[in-house]
């Protein structure tokens, strides 16, 4: 078998990822055994360098870096067709590192999170999201509204949140809430999900999800399994700014199901449309859209959980 390849993104977490990398890249060696690396920056193209690695029989990829990198990794192997050949893992050199969540002990490789063991490994659902920009794809979950503009500012690296980050990245995404609250209007939106009848919603936050956990501590307690070929659809509406505060307090302390101004669905499809513009992220990538519709793609990759 194809020696493991590494896709090093040295700029991530704010340019720190280099640095990261060679205090954690000698005990991965320890954990995995010998493994080839390519650097890849901005300007590369990843679909290329995947394209190169397969084609050398490299069977697993491992993303070094942030939640990013896994996803621009992911959306290589779509772009390509073929995500069926590859079984991916990660080292988390990024901020939040939600793709390793819940974190374990025995995962850890120095003070990094790593899933890069192959007994662990196991076919999971992607999140398929179209726009009128193209289609993209994620693992974990995506959002509109505050979370989706806080993840916007929390990315626009500002000294602020560079300083925060520095002490703590539960304070930075903290700080990047409260800020984005300040200013956020809810978002008026038409939501369909599957063939029910379309819903007219002011939307204060809204996550299309596989996985509970997203920036920072904040966890959703609602059922879902990264493999149930399913959506979880988990939304706030209506929300007034303290509201949003109170909820954002509570998905801090891991709770949403039940509170007012709430609703969870499941479904395969979900559609989101607006008059206005709005933030979609997507496992911590953001961009700006008027529509976006997501769909489930039951056990589309291999992954190291």
């Amino acid at each position: 078998m194809a020696r493991p390849l590494v896709l090093l993104n040295p700029a991530c977490n704010y340019g720190s990822g280099r640095t990261r990398w060679d205090k954690v890249s000698a005990g991965l060696h320890e954990r995995i055994g010998d493994f080839d690396l390519v650097e890849f920056g901005p300007d590369d193209s990843v679909s290329d360098l995947v394209a190169r690695g397969l084609d050398g029989s490299a069977r697993f990829l491992i993303a070094a870096g942030g939640d990013g990198t896994v996803n621009v990794i992911l959306n290589a192997l779509f772009e390509l067709g073929r995500a069926d050949e590859a079984t991916l893992g990660a080292v988390g050199l990024g901020s939040s590192n939600d793709f390793h969540k819940p974190f374990r002990a025995e995962d850890y490789v120095g003070d990094c999170p790593v899933r890069v063991s192959l007994d662990r490994a196991r076919p999971v659902d992607a999140i398929r999201i179209e726009l009128p920009s193209g289609v993209r794809c994620c693992l974990l979950n995506a959002s509109i509204g505050v979370t989706a503009e806080a993840n916007d500012y929390f990315n626009s690296r500002t000294g602020l949140i560079r300083a925060l980050q520095r002490l703590s990245v539960n304070a930075a995404v903290n700080v990047a809430a409260l800020r984005t609250m300040l200013g956020f209007r809810n978002v008026p939106c038409r939501v369909r999900i599957d063939d029910a009848e379309e819903s007219e919603l002011e939307i204060s936050n809204m996550a299309v999800m596989k996985r509970p956990n997203c920036a920072g501590s904040l966890c959703y307690d609602t059922p879902m399994a990264p493999d149930d070929g399913r959506l979880t659809v988990n939304v706030a509406y209506g929300l007034s700014f303290f509201g949003r505060i109170a909820a954002f307090s509570a998905l801090s302390r891991g709770r949403f199901s039940g509170r007012p101004g709430t609703l969870t669905r499941y479904g395969t499809r979900v559609s989101v449309s607006s008059s206005c513009d709005f933030a979609v992220e997507f496992d911590g990538e953001v961009t700006r859209t008027n529509q976006a519709r997501f769909s489930v793609v039951p056990k589309a990759i291999e992954v190291c959980l």
